[in-house]
C-alpha cells in the first residue's frame, strides 16, 4: 500500500470515529457545553480526511510534518507531567455523593478530601469539643481545608473540633447532623445558617426521612433531585474520552480546572441582573436578581422553608440541651445584603433583596429566640471589614466566603464564646 493509501485509509478512520462522536453528542448531551465538546473533538478528528480530499499530496505533507513537529512538545509535556506528579500536591479526588435517606445525600469517604466518615476534617474523630454543622459555606468552598471557619476556629483555642457540612444542606439537614454529631459529646454544637439559600432549602428538603415532625399536614413535599446520584457516567463518549485522559494526567486536570472555573464564574457573573461592583478594595459582582427569589417570603415556597426552619431551630435545641452542650447559630448574610449595609443607598440595585433579606433575618432571629438558641450574627463584622479595605469574598459572583471571610466567622465566634 502507498503512502497516499496508508494516509488516506487513516483519516478516513479517523473521520468516522469524528462522525460517530459528533452525532453521539448531538443526540445525547443534555448541556450546550457537552454538545460542544463533542462536536469539536468530532470536527478536530474529521479535519485531516477533508484537507487531505481538498489539497491531496500537500495536505499529506503538511500533517507528516505538523507530527514531526510535535514530537518534542509531546516530550516537553510527558516531562512536565512528570514534574507534576512528583512536586506539586496531592490532588484531591473529586467529589462522589451517594444518597442517604434522612440526609438526601452523603459525600463518599475519602473523596473530595474526607474523612473516613465522609466530612471535611483531617481524620473521623471519636469526640470533640466543637461540632459544627451547615452547608457550603462550613464545608468551605473555594478555600482550602485549614481556611474553613470550623478549624480557624479550633486553631485558634486549644480545642478539637469536627465539622459535618456538605453542599446543598439546609436546616432539615442540621437536625440530623446534630443528632448524630452528638455521638461526638461536643461541649458546643455550632450551626451556621446561610441567608442565601437555606430557607428554600428547609422547604425542598423537609420530605426527607424523619422530618415527618417538620411538615404541614396536607402539604406534598417531593424532595429536590439530585441529577449527581444518578451516577457519574459521562453525557456522550467524548466526554467520556476526555473524562479519562484527565483522570490519567494531573497536567491536563489541572489545565481543565482553571478553564471550567473561568467558564463557570463567567456564565454566572454575566447573567441578567448581574452589577459589577468597582472599589479599589472590595470590587466584585454583586447577584441580587439571582438570591432576591430565596428569601420572598410571600413565595409559598420560602414561607413554608421559614415556618420549618423554626422548627429545626427548636429540635436542635432540645437535642443540645438534653445532652448538655451549648448551641450557637452563627447568621452568615448574603453578599448582596452585606455591600448594602456599607454602601447604603448607593446601589440601587440592593433594594429590593436587602427589603426581603431583613425581613427574613426578622423571621429567623425571632426563631433563634424562641428556641433560645444563642445568635452570633456575622454581617456587623463582615461590614466593618469592607469598611476597612477588606474583601471577604472573592472577586466574582460567587457568594461563598473567601479566606478573610472564614477568618472573620472564627473570630467572631471566639468572641461570643469568651475566647
Amino acid at each position: 500500500m502507498s503512502r497516499a493509501a496508508r494516509s488516506l485509509l487513516i483519516a478516513t478512520a479517523l473521520a468516522a470515529a469524528g462522525a460517530y462522536l459528533a452525532v453521539d453528542a448531538w443526540w445525547n448531551s443534555s448541556l450546550v457545553r457537552y454538545l460542544l465538546c463533542g462536536l469539536v473533538l468530532g470536527a478536530l478528528l474529521m479535519l485531516p480526511l477533508l484537507t487531505l480530499l481538498l489539497f491531496a499530496e500537500r495536505a499529506r505533507r503538511t500533517w507528516r510534518k505538523l507530527l514531526f513537529a510535535m514530537l518534542p512538545l509531546l516530550a516537553l509535556l510527558l516531562l512536565a507531567e512528570v514534574a507534576v506528579r512528583l512536586f506539586a500536591a496531592p490532588r484531591e479526588a473529586p467529589a462522589v455523593l451517594r444518597a442517604d435517606a434522612r440526609l438526601g445525600h452523603v459525600v463518599v469517604p475519602g473523596t473530595a478530601g474526607t474523612d473516613a466518615r465522609g466530612w471535611r476534617n483531617a481524620a473521623a474523630a471519636e469526640r470533640c469539643d466543637a461540632l459544627f454543622v451547615g452547608d457550603s459555606q462550613t464545608w468551605g468552598f473555594g478555600v482550602a481545608r485549614d481556611e474553613a471557619f470550623p478549624q480557624r476556629f479550633a486553631a485558634a483555642g486549644d480545642e478539637h473540633c469536627y465539622q459535618m457540612a456538605t453542599g446543598s444542606y439546609g436546616p432539615v439537614q442540621y437536625v440530623e447532623l446534630v443528632r448524630r454529631g452528638l455521638q461526638l459529646q461536643p461541649r458546643l454544637v455550632v450551626v451556621a445558617f446561610y441567608f442565601g439559600n437555606d430557607l428554600v432549602d428547609a422547604a425542598d428538603y423537609a420530605g426527607l426521612d424523619g422530618a415527618e415532625a417538620l411538615r404541614t399536614d396536607g402539604v406534598r413535599y417531593d424532595v429536590r433531585d439530585n441529577p449527581e446520584l444518578r451516577g457519574r457516567r459521562s453525557p456522550n463518549v467524548a466526554m467520556t474520552l476526555i473524562d479519562g485522559a484527565l483522570a490519567l494526567s494531573q497536567l491536563l486536570d489541572a489545565a481543565a480546572n482553571v478553564v471550567k472555573s473561568r467558564l463557570r464564574g463567567g456564565l454566572l457573573d454575566r447573567q441578567p441582573g448581574a452589577v459589577p461592583f468597582d472599589d479599589d478594595d472590595a470590587p466584585t459582582i454583586l447577584l441580587p436578581a439571582y438570591r432576591e427569589h430565596a428569601l420572598d417570603l410571600d413565595n409559598p415556597n420560602v414561607a413554608d422553608g421559614a415556618r420549618v426552619t423554626a422548627r429545626c431551630l427548636q429540635a436542635i435545641a432540645a437535642l443540645c440541651r438534653d445532652a448538655g452542650a451549648a448551641s450557637v447559630v452563627l447568621a452568615i448574610p448574603t453578599k448582596e445584603f452585606t455591600y448594602a449595609e456599607w454602601q447604603g443607598d448607593a446601589v440601587p440595585e440592593l433594594r429590593e433583596l436587602t427589603a426581603r433579606e431583613r425581613r427574613a433575618r426578622e423571621r429567623v432571629f425571632a426563631a433563634v429566640a424562641a428556641a433560645d438558641l444563642e445568635l452570633v450574627d456575622l454581617t456587623g463584622a463582615l461590614v466593618d471589614a469592607l469598611r476597612g479595605g477588606e474583601q471577604p469574598w472573592f472577586r466574582s459572583g460567587d457568594g461563598h466566603l473567601a479566606a478573610r471571610g472564614h477568618e472573620l466567622a472564627a473570630a467572631a465566634l471566639a468572641g461570643a464564646r469568651g475566647r
